[in-house]
């Protein structure tokens, strides 16, 4: 019984590995550039997107600056 046992959690462990192999990565936001004014932030995140630079993006506004953030 204890041989049977064995094979079940090996078996287990195999196919949850397996399934976490495959399983295609998040893709992160990655910071473009930080600007003083919000114009200037969705100008050039317009202009990424237009130039298929990314695909999309987004400022943040945080410490009295914009952080231009987009997905490659």
């Amino acid at each position: 019984m204890g041989k049977i046992r064995a094979l079940a959690v090996a078996s287990a462990l195999v196919g949850g590995l397996a399934v976490i192999a495959n399983a295609a990565p998040a893709q992160a936001d990655t910071l473009r550039n930080v600007y003083y004014s919000s114009s200037d932030c969705y100008r050039y995140g317009d202009y990424g997107v237009q130039n298929h630079l990314w695909t999309w993006y987004h400022c943040d506004y945080q410490y009295n600056f914009w952080f231009l953030y987009s997905v490659p």
